[in-house]
């Protein structure tokens, strides 16, 4: 049994339904942090964002921040003498992506300031849209972020646990998104996904941009699929497209030219430059025959304009 002091960053419901009572704090002091799992409903009761608790008489589990608070766990108010994580390095995220919300999950992926690609896991909409002020993450802006290794069961190269997001540091201006596109722009799609890596940015030639209906819990969703030329000549078809600013796009347009919103968009993307970061899902043990060993898609939309 161990006992901690600190300030709660994060509340992770059931199954991501944010109408749910907790399943997880994520909670830190100034020098490091702790996952702690509530197995008991009584030991969540009127917790907050932005409470600062003592926790005691919490199991641990097989890594140091995991803990577990159950029915001999106590949660009482307490104080901090230093902020939570000022002694904790944070990273400087150039988001790429932030897809489409799915069962209150969101997928976020970016490039450090070391150049690294960086895909946080156990992102919630609450951790992007919070209800009460700005967004913490915007494609081609800086976001502030703290994250450790990731344990998941299928673990890719860029997959960090997500600890905690600080909001958007910098929004980058044209001449900056210009820049950072054409420095980390691969040269193909092969270049990225034959080397290992779960994540890119190619420059392509856009072909064709469509949408098709599908039934998906009961509900009828619109899903974006590209399809396009890469640096190397190759032809893809058929991508699905997550990017969740896209979507947006495309809606508004829709709304606003309805019989011509199509080619508007073709348009658009073919007369500026355009830029798509590409992910895999994980690796599906379920099919066969896949080239990549799981499924390609696009993760974010970038429109560099011409002028």
């Amino acid at each position: 049994m161990v006992d901690i002091t600190g300030e709660v960053l994060r509340i992770i419901p059931h199954d991501g339904d944010m109408d749910a009572a907790p399943a997880e704090l994520i909670i830190a002091d100034a020098f490091k942090y702790w996952r702690v799992s509530l197995w008991d409903d009584r030991v969540a009761r009127g917790i907050k964002v932005g409470d600062v608790l003592r926790i005691e008489n919490a199991r641990t589990g097989k890594v140091a921040s995991r803990l577990h608070a159950g029915k001999y766990t106590t949660i009482t108010p307490d104080r901090l003498t230093l902020p939570a994580l000022s002694r904790m390095p944070a990273q400087n995220l150039t988001v790429l992506a932030v897809a489409r919300p799915e069962k209150g999950r969101v997928c976020i992926a970016g490039i450090n300031e070391r150049g690294e690609w960086i895909r946080p896991q156990g992102v919630y909409v609450p951790d992007v849209f919070p209800r009460h002020g700005e967004e913490r993450f915007r494609n081609l802006c800086v976001s502030k972020i703290y994250v450790d290794a990731w344990h998941g069961r299928h673990t890719r190269r860029e997959d960090r646990f997500f600890i905690y997001g600080a909001g958007i540091v910098h929004a980058l201006s044209d001449t900056e998104r210009k820049e950072f596109l054409e420095e980390h722009v691969d040269a193909s799609v092969d270049a990225v996904f034959k080397t290992g890596r779960s994540l890119g940015l190619i420059k392509p030639r856009i072909l064709h941009v469509y949408e098709r209906s599908a039934v998906h819990d009961r509900a009828h969703e619109t899903y974006i699929r590209f399809n396009f030329r890469d640096a190397s000549g190759r032809i893809y078809r058929g991508w699905s497209c997550r990017c969740n600013a896209f979507y947006k796009f495309w809606t508004e347009l829709k709304h606003g030219h309805r019989f011509t919103y199509r080619w508007r968009i073709h348009r658009y993307l073919r007369k500026n430059e355009t830029y798509l970061a590409i992910g895999l899902t994980y690796t599906d043990y379920g099919a066969g025959n896949l080239e990549y060993g799981a499924h390609p898609m696009v993760v974010g939309v970038h429109v560099v304009k011409e002028g």
